[in-house]
């Protein structure tokens, strides 16, 4: 559900007064405001999920008869697109708690070698300096970008 402003309600003549917006919604919007900075990407996939079945070295021979031990490595990218021969996975940071944010870059940090055959750029869109920078110094290593949304503005 979205929320009108003052002036939305009274251009629309509406006197019901709700002023909160979920953080889905939030989130939405500064994704959608990513989108049209980026130029609109025509092959844009929101929630776009990378999956990939792992299994660990058996360091011990232990054998379980046909049992397999392999597990699944995933990660859910708030957008991902293409261009010039790079994969842009976009991540949009409005609210997540900075140490999920190291974990997710985590994740990336894992999958990002076989996403494709070219080269993947994680890319950052936050709200403040400090976070850009905390994030910045935790994706060293990592191919990426990170910006704040005033700089996109």
């Amino acid at each position: 559900m979205i929320y009108l402003n003052k002036k939305g309600r009274e251009f629309i003549g509406s006197v019901k007064e709700d002023v909160k917006i979920s953080q889905n919604t939030l989130h939405s919007l500064l994704r959608n405001e990513v989108y049209i900075y980026l130029k609109c990407p025509i092959d844009w996939e929101m929630e776009y999920l990378y999956e990939k079945e792992v299994t660990p070295p058996n360091r011990y021979g232990i054998s379980f008869g046909d049992m397999n031990i392999s597990h699944k490595k995933r990660v859910i990218c708030d957008a991902v697109y293409k261009r010039n021969g790079y994969v842009y996975l976009i991540e949009i940071d409005n609210e997540r708690k900075m140490v999920d944010n190291k974990k997710k870059i985590e994740a990336y940090r894992e999958i990002m070698p076989w996403i494709t055959d070219v080269a993947p750029i994680l890319c950052f869109y936050t709200k403040t300096e400090n976070r850009k920078r905390k994030l910045k110094e935790w994706l060293v290593g990592v191919r990426h970008e990170v910006k704040t949304f005033e700089e996109i503005k």
